[in-house]
């Protein structure tokens, strides 16, 4: 793994972390001087003659060391939460405004799961690690090193007991940090395969409603919590050991130096001021050695974070978006030449297709499942690029066109429709917050869709759950066409657009499109025979390629 992601981010809030730092730096400066004056105060209380300072002013030189230690260490806990939730939140923005970039194909391959826990508890860790942990390691370290010099400058042959824990201290680091990194793996591992199972279930949860399948999803979801719980139950125990093991090698030391300064201040060799400073300032060591041991095992943990984060942000978003060409409204002249497309891993589904539609035509495709007809929207829309051949809007190679602008172009209504939690209203208008009523309430009334709207406990204003939850399949994808309809764009694909439509309102639907969609280049992937009666030409796509139908063929093939 490579340190430039997380360096990357430090910089970006080298402020806020340089004055944890800084905070934090001060705090253990004032950590170092509480030890040598509590010592004095002590040996004071003993009539050591010897102190430097009286006892009255280094009782208040201990005051304030211990009231600027708190001051400090507020001040930085207070820095610190700040900090780790504004780069919280920067991260989530960042990750997801990239995730979102990315191909469609991308999200075909990943899990819903992976991407879930990337941009919500795993960011999370990473920027506890970058705000309360990196930041603080500095003052760990002075700490630390501070307490082994003054050690060193009071009694030398004292201190010379406490390399002896430095070699256990690494050991049992590199020891830890393997299990710790793997169990990390493991740990996220079962949270995305249980954030996946438990988004699939909500997802199907009517089905498996329908098929009485509750016991088996909740064994299923309970399996993999139980396992999530032992992985973080064993990650747990480790931290847990970590720290306060290396606090216990430092106070063995202690101890083994409290024996020596025993024998050195019964014959003479120490002063008692400086005995009592050399214990508390070993005592003081067992901190930041269980604080470094801290940082090392949250850095393990970050590492595998780090590594998704680096490995995602590093994939290449969707092409087109610097692309040179705008267009403000297209005529919707389409041409496919000599295209050639397969999904990774399979073989083509399309193969030198070919296919000219002229502005204002409503062209139906018809044919079998798997030969083709929703992919050729999908790479009308560019969520897929074909591996040879070529896509024209208007005489444009759709690749060299702004993305967006491309996108902007078509009207979309697919088979399953795509609605979110809130009102009719919002998801007619989607993306046009500032919408007119009437012009929602003309798209809704061209989809058949007014009538049961205006029947709903607050008409447009009745919320819908998600997905559509509250309404039927019918109402939902009429509500998807009205969506499609209320943005007027030049080019409309309808892909089984009318599948839940009753014959009666699929007539009427007929009869409202016909000028709805008049003037528009519409493409009518369909099998019902009322839907094809838009049609201006009608061609079945199967392995033989494109064969034109007339009417009565083609209605006749539908049924």
């Amino acid at each position: 793994m490579s340190q430039g992601f997380w360096l990357a981010w430090a910089r970006r809030f080298k402020g806020e972390l340089a004055l944890i730092a800084a905070l934090t730096l001060l705090a253990s400066l004032a950590t170092l001087a509480v030890p040598w004056l509590a010592a004095q105060v002590l040996a004071g209380l003993v009539d050591d003659n010897t102190q430097p300072i009286g006892l009255e002013q280094t009782v208040a030189l201990l005051v304030a060391a211990l009231i600027g230690l708190t001051g400090l260490t507020i001040a930085a806990q207070i820095v610190s939460e700040t900090a780790a939730v504004r780069i919280l939140t920067q991260l989530r923005e960042t990750v997801y405004n990239h995730v979102q970039s990315l191909p469609v194909g991308f999200h075909d391959d990943s899990r819903r799961g992976d991407m879930l826990a990337l941009t919500s508890y795993e960011v999370e860790n990473l920027s506890d690690f970058l705000a309360g942990t990196l930041a603080t390691a500095p003052a760990l370290v002075l700490t630390a090193v501070g307490a082994v010099l003054v050690l060193f400058a009071i009694d030398p042959a004292m201190a010379l007991v406490l390399p002896l824990i430095i070699p256990a201290f690494y050991i049992g680091m590199r020891l830890s940090g393997r299990r710790l990194r793997r169990m990390s793996h493991q740990l996220r591992a079962a949270e995305v395969e249980l954030i996946s199972i438990a988004e699939r279930d909500l997802d199907m949860l009517p089905a498996i409603k329908s098929f009485a399948a509750e016991e088996h999803h909740r064994e299923t979801f309970s399996a993999a919590a139980q396992r999530s719980l032992r992985l973080a139950v064993r990650q747990a125990r480790l931290n847990g050991l970590v720290g306060p093991l290396f606090a216990l090698f430092a106070a063995l030391a202690a101890i083994a130096v409290l024996v020596t300064a025993g024998d050195r201040l019964s014959d003479g060799g120490s002063r008692p001021g400086d005995v009592f400073a050399f214990l508390l300032y070993t005592a003081l060591l067992t901190r930041p050695i269980g604080g470094l041991a801290n940082v090392y095992t949250r850095y393990q943990i970050a590492r595998g974070t780090l590594a998704r984060l680096e490995t995602v942000m590093a994939l290449d978003g969707e092409p087109g978006y610097a692309a040179p060409h705008l267009i403000e409204r297209a005529a919707g002249h389409i041409a496919f030449d000599g295209v050639t497309f397969a999904y990774p891993g399979r073989e083509p589904v399309l193969t030198n297709f070919d296919l000219t539609i002229v502005p204002g035509e409503i062209v139906a495709l018809t044919g079998p499942n798997g030969v083709g007809k929703s992919t050729i929207a999908r790479l009308l829309l560019r969520y897929h690029d074909p591996l040879s051949g070529t896509i024209r809007l208007d005489g444009d190679d759709i690749a060299h066109i702004q993305i967006q602008s491309l996108r902007r172009q078509f009207g979309v209504v697919p088979q399953r429709a795509l609605l979110f939690n809130a009102s009719v209203a919002e998801n007619i208008a989607f993306g046009r917050p500032d919408a007119e009523p009437k012009e929602m309430e003309r798209a809704a009334k061209a989809a058949q869709a007014d009538t049961f709207i205006q029947a709903l406990p607050d008409g447009y204003d009745t919320q819908i759950g998600d997905n559509g939850v509250r309404l039927s399949g019918g109402q939902r994808q009429r509500i998807a066409l009205a969506r499609a309809l209320f943005h007027d764009p030049p080019i409309y694909i309808l892909d089984e657009a009318t599948s839940m439509f009753d014959l009666e309102s699929e007539a009427a639907f007929v009869e409202d499109c016909v000028s709805s969609l008049k003037g528009r280049t519409v493409i009518l992937i369909t099998h019902r025979p009322k839907s094809l009666a838009l049609a201006d030409r009608i061609l079945r796509l199967g392995p033989e390629g494109l064969v034109e139908l007339d009417q009565e063929t083609a209605r006749s093939e539908a049924r």
